[in-house]
């Protein structure tokens, strides 16, 4: 059987069911699985906050731990949509989206197996939807943070250049000074 990743493990082939030969997997593994991705979009939703916090308060060090805790939840993510496509994949080799297989549990008449599916896959995408947006909102507050950075660069730069010579952008301005060289070449 599939060895699943995370803690909602479906113990599969305990109960008599005949839907799961009629569609061709077991419907608790899949329900299975998309709780666990619930719950690894609901950490990586937490994570995206603290991350945006990190970045207000400048914070390397706890910003440096969301980062890697925020690549490990993806790699359990990437890890259970993976078995959630081997489990569901058809013999032909496609993949069945959640409507087709609650279609086909309603003609089944398993309406308990489909509703549940269906809340499960709502939840998901409203949830994934929260990641996406909470992302951007921390993109934003990194382009914030670099933009003033590369600001306090600029002026850092332009006060050390005692002579002028360099711009605000540390390089030679040819606006802004002359630069006057000689060579005597009489001897």
């Amino acid at each position: 059987m599939i060895n699943l990743p995370v803690a909602n493990k479906a113990s599969t082939g305990t109960r008599p069911d005949h839907t799961s030969a009629n569609i061709g997997f077991d419907i608790d593994t899949l329900d299975s699985l998309l709780a666990d991705l619930e719950s690894e979009h609901e950490r990586l939703l937490e994570l995206a906050g603290l991350q945006r916090q990190a970045i207000i308060h400048a914070d390397s060090k706890e910003l440096g731990q969301v980062v890697e805790q925020t690549t490990q939840t993806l790699g359990r993510i990437a890890g259970i949509e993976s078995t959630r496509r081997k489990v569901i994949r058809l013999p032909d080799g496609t993949i069945p989206t959640v409507d087709q297989i609650t279609t086909k549990l309603r003609e089944l008449h398993d309406d308990q197996h489909a509703n549940t599916l269906t809340t499960r896959s709502t939840s998901l995408r409203e949830l994934m939807h929260r990641v996406k947006e909470e992302h951007e909102a921390v993109r934003l507050a990194s382009l914030a943070l670099s933009n003033h950075m590369n600001g306090l660069m600029e002026q850092v730069s332009a006060k050390l250049s005692h002579t002028g010579t360099y711009g605000r952008r540390g390089a030679v301005d040819p606006g802004r000074s002359q630069v006057i060289s000689s060579l005597d070449t009489v001897q």
